[in-house]
């Protein structure tokens, strides 16, 4: 028996160069040892059929991808001169010799796994140690009136198990989350939470949203966020705003392409969303009798968002997540001092970039002012 074998592989079809590997025995398999090798991601074994033929396969003991490699019942699958075991792929094999795996250098293909982030921050006295977030629901076809919530996880492989789990004062609702797989990145799974359907099967309260993992062997859980549902009213939204988005690209930060799947997420926090600006921009033309006559006039109305001095669960997502990664963005209002009431998922762009404001350096809290825009740039007149 060969305890090291040194196989030279080459596909002549696809251009891939030739590779030498030295393998030590895998296993037996019909009485026979049997090795493997990874050649471009791709593994193939050496294995005999305890007939008359050495194969080389993709799968080990059954359905050979090649021809057989050799045929003889040698103990070991030995051609000192190149066979072709395809139209494509040939070999050259013989016994290693010395120190198996010390000789020449060998390629290996490990695939790298990729945790989800998490800090579980500690409690260091501070007053303000825990964040919620409000979330209103309401029936209806008014968006405004009805948040929602989504949440995602990417795994490294199919033999990955997650779960996304919502607990009511610890105890597991009857609100069931079903995940739905991203369009365009494998291995990777999202769910939207419609407060309202929470609403109508557990009832307004305090809710805290888990995921759970095994990621390559590895266990992990950690919590999303934690929120304080209730029923719409303006009374409930008096002092808050709201941002809503889809977010439909490649999102650097969770490696995850969002691309086709239109995930829809929105962030309610107390502040203030209005003081519009028209912007004119204003294109005037004088003729040759020295009359001056309109050309084109166009408002370009922004807005100002400002977060009143809050914790990072509501200004990270805003300022990592809602303003960076949104394909569109809508901005609602419900303070009663607002010259404008009609801020109701009005369509916008980011504009300039959000500055967070620091308070007190003895207070964990901080606010943010951001500015964004119409984005339809219809409020125009032209000759």
């Amino acid at each position: 028996m060969c305890n090291c074998l040194k196989i030279t592989f080459g596909n002549v079809e696809s251009g891939l160069p030739n590779l030498t590997f030295e393998m030590q025995v895998s296993g037996t398999l019909n009485g026979y040892n049997y090795y493997q090798f990874i050649y471009f991601g791709t593994e193939y074994f050496v294995w005999h059929n305890a007939t008359d033929n050495w194969y080389i396969s993709q799968t080990l003991g059954s359905s050979p991808y090649k021809n057989e490699l050799k045929d003889n019942e040698d103990p070991c699958p030995i051609a000192e001169s190149p066979v072709w075991v395809s139209t494509s792929f040939y070999t050259k094999t013989e016994e290693c010799e010395g120190d198996c795996n010390h000789e020449d250098r060998n390629f290996k293909d490990y695939e790298s796994i990729r945790l989800p982030k998490t800090c579980i921050e500690e409690d260091r006295g501070y007053i303000d140690c825990c964040c919620e977030q409000l979330v209103l629901a309401n029936a209806g076809s008014d968006t405004w009136k009805n948040d929602k919530t989504a949440v995602w996880i990417k795994l490294s492989s199919v033999s990955d198990t997650f779960d996304f789990k919502l607990y009511k004062d610890g105890n597991l609702t009857a609100y069931t989350i079903t995940p739905i797989s991203f369009v365009k990145e494998p291995n990777a799974f999202y769910a939207v939470i419609n407060w309202y359907d929470v609403l109508l099967s557990d009832a307004a309260g305090c809710y805290e949203l888990r995921r759970n993992w095994n990621i390559s062997g590895i266990t992990g859980s950690d919590v999303w966020g934690n929120y304080q549902l209730k029923p719409y009213t303006i009374q409930n939204a008096i002092g808050t705003a709201r941002v809503r988005a889809l977010f439909n690209l490649r999102q650097e930060i969770e490696g995850i392409n969002f691309t086709g799947s239109n995930v829809e997420s929105s962030l309610r926090f107390s502040g203030f969303i209005g003081n519009s600006q028209p912007n004119m921009e204003i294109d005037n033309l004088i003729y040759s009798n020295r009359e001056m006559k309109s050309n084109i006039r166009e408002n370009l109305t922004d807005y100002e968002i400002l977060v009143d001095a809050t914790l990072k669960c509501i200004t990270a997502p805003l300022i990592n997540l809602y303003l960076l990664s949104e394909n569109e963005l809508f901005i609602s209002d419900y303070n009663a001092h607002n010259h404008d009431y009609c801020i109701k998922d009005l369509p916008v762009i980011v504009s300039e970039s959000p500055e967070i404001i620091y308070l007190d350096p003895f207070t964990r809290k901080a606010g943010v002012k951001a500015k964004v825009s119409d984005k339809f740039k219809t409020k125009r007149t032209f000759y």
